[in-house]
């Protein structure tokens, strides 16, 4: 039986950003794409409880340390919480841009197409806010 902070994990991801391999951006962001494309953070650390993955998105500054380094902050926040896990999770780099990322996509809850690449049907949780937000807007005046 797992604690509940890491059925939590392994129910909902954790996903943080970095600025640099040294410097935390945000603590959480939501699982869509959309958070990914509005953080302007070159780099992700998804925590799904049975895999960590770093993601580095495709416009990050070619100069950052890929992989991270062994003495950064980031690879200290990997190695604790693969010391806190009863299993040892698996952990994979992805470039995004150059290594496939879908391994790294599946985990992301938001199904809309944000790049306006392709036609979809499907409401994201961004639209989803807009549209309520018109709504209530509508509804005052």
């Amino acid at each position: 039986a797992l604690e509940p902070s890491s059925l939590q994990r392994a129910v909902y991801p954790l996903l943080t950003s970095y600025s640099t391999p040294d410097k935390q951006a945000f603590p959480r962001h939501s699982l869509s794409r959309a958070a990914l494309i509005t953080s302007g953070s070159p780099i992700f650390l998804l925590d799904a409880f049975t895999t960590i993955i770093v993601f580095y998105s495709s416009t990050a500054d070619p100069t950052l340390p890929f992989p991270p380094p062994q003495d950064c902050l980031l690879r200290t926040t990997i190695n604790k919480m693969k010391q806190e896990r009863s299993i040892t999770p698996k952990l994979i780099f992805i470039r995004g841009g150059q290594d496939d990322a879908t391994i790294f996509e599946n985990y992301l809850i938001e199904e809309q197409d944000v790049d306006g690449s392709g036609l979809t049907s499907v409401m994201g949780f961004v639209s989803f806010l807009e549209e309520i937000s018109q709504s209530v807007v509508e509804y005052m005046k």
